[in-house]
């Protein structure tokens, strides 16, 4: 489930209510566009409820992570992913709660701001740490399990940190959501002479949403993480507190009703065990066709689709289309397609997904997935492509490959 966020509007400071993935905020008071970047791991309080008689000398806060995201892996030859969304204390502190549960998803949180009163227990336990219980929480999930892992992978995942308000009231330690006692203060006592205050550098950012090629307004829907211009068309995406610019075409379709679908074209060649045309493609992955002279001339190219969607409906769609690229005309700039579907998923999480894609459309699996550990991927140009689907009852064709994705899944990933 998602967080609910209540946002201040970073031009003239209204309430506004987001959602972990909102990206594009227009303010319904003063008008102004502005793009919250995307931070490696955002800050967020839930609300507290203290009694009136408790003084910001007595609140402090303890440092909550979660993980919310799809975890593929590859595990004696079988390609398994799982949707996770988890919260672990970030503190060595067993009188505190492991996990904040339900609470994220059932109660409105706000940014760390630098004017937030209280303290701050200072986090001890490594973030990537968090990672390593979302997998294992994964592999506990699975129906099956068992087999070395050839290849893991974090695909759409959100990483935040969530604090939990606590008050002290003589010598015990209360939770300030709902006032229970938690603890005594000495069961607390070294952590809580490890506190700092919040900072300026912990509060939420954001970019005016302004074309640096033409000065002209850049457009997206809410969770849009490449935004295009209305005046020049340029497409540009937000990478190291930026926005730099996106190589992007249309593949061009005769009905003006089809949904176009963004896809990362990912040109590249690997290290390890080397694969550097199309043809390399075929025979690593055992298809049944027999690599023709033009197989060899073109370029290894994966298409991953830059939208989130269902991971069984990723892989598949982005299968898919790589092993149908052949059949697909080049593709041209100029106009954005008229009806498109605004991209989601970032350019770096599409080339992260690259090895995953290949094991899921391996074939001779015995064979090939134990060489994934040595393939290195190594991208030569990206480019952003809009590829025609047709609607057909509860389903999306590519008008030339006729890979196929159910409606619903398009539909359900926005919320992943």
């Amino acid at each position: 489930m998602e967080l609910t966020i209540e946002q201040s509007c970073p031009s003239c400071g209204a309430d506004l209510i987001l959602r972990e993935d909102d990206r594009l905020i227009d303010c319904r008071f003063c008008g102004v566009h502005a793009y919250r970047i995307d931070s490696s791991a955002c800050r967020y309080l839930l609300p507290e409820a203290s009694p009136q008689s408790i003084t910001a000398r007595q609140i402090f806060y303890a440092p909550y992570l979660r993980f919310r995201g799809t975890i593929f892996a590859v595990q004696h030859n079988r390609v398994n992913h799982r949707l996770v969304d988890t919260t672990r204390l970030a503190i060595a502190a067993d009188p505190l709660a492991p996990s904040l549960g339900l609470r994220p998803q059932a109660m409105a949180v706000r940014p760390v701001v630098a004017k937030t009163p209280g303290l701050f227990l200072q986090q001890t336990m490594p973030t990537r740490e968090v990672f390593r219980h979302a997998t294992r929480l994964a592999d506990l999930l699975k129906k099956r399990s068992g087999g070395a892992t050839q290849h893991r992978a974090f695909i759409g995942e959100t990483l935040s940190r969530i604090y939990q308000p606590y008050y002290l009231k003589g010598e015990m330690v209360h939770d300030a959501v709902d006032n229970r006692v938690v603890c005594p203060r000495e069961a607390l006592a070294g952590h809580l002479l490890k506190t700092c205050r919040s900072k300026v550098s912990w509060e939420p950012r954001f970019l005016n949403t302004i074309c640096r090629s033409c000065g002209g307004l850049l457009d997206g829907e809410r969770d849009s993480v490449v935004l295009h211009c209305r005046n020049c068309a340029a497409h540009w995406q937000e990478e190291g507190k930026a926005f730099v610019p996106v190589t992007w075409e249309v593949v061009s379709s005769r009905n003006p009703e089809v949904l176009h679908l963004p896809f990362w074209r990912i040109e590249l060649v690997t290290a390890g065990h080397r694969l550097a045309s199309f043809a390399d493609y075929l025979r690593f992955t055992n298809q049944p066709v027999i690599a023709k002279p033009a197989d060899q001339r073109r370029p290894l190219c994966f298409w991953i689709p830059a939208v989130k969607i269902q991971p069984k409906a990723f892989l598949q769609l982005a299968g898919q289309l790589t092993l149908g690229q052949w059949r697909l005309p080049p593709g041209q700039s100029g106009t954005p397609p008229a009806s498109s579907h605004p991209v989601t998923l970032p350019r770096l999480e599409g080339e992260q997904s690259v090895k995953m894609v290949l094991a899921a459309t391996t074939l001779a699996r015995a064979k090939s997935l134990p060489l994934l550990p040595e393939i290195e991927v190594r991208p030569i140009r990206v480019v952003l492509s809009y590829l025609p689907f047709r609607r057909q009852t509860h389903d999306l064709v590519e008008e030339y490959t006729g890979a196929t994705v159910q409606t619903a899944a398009i539909r359900y990933g926005r919320s992943l």
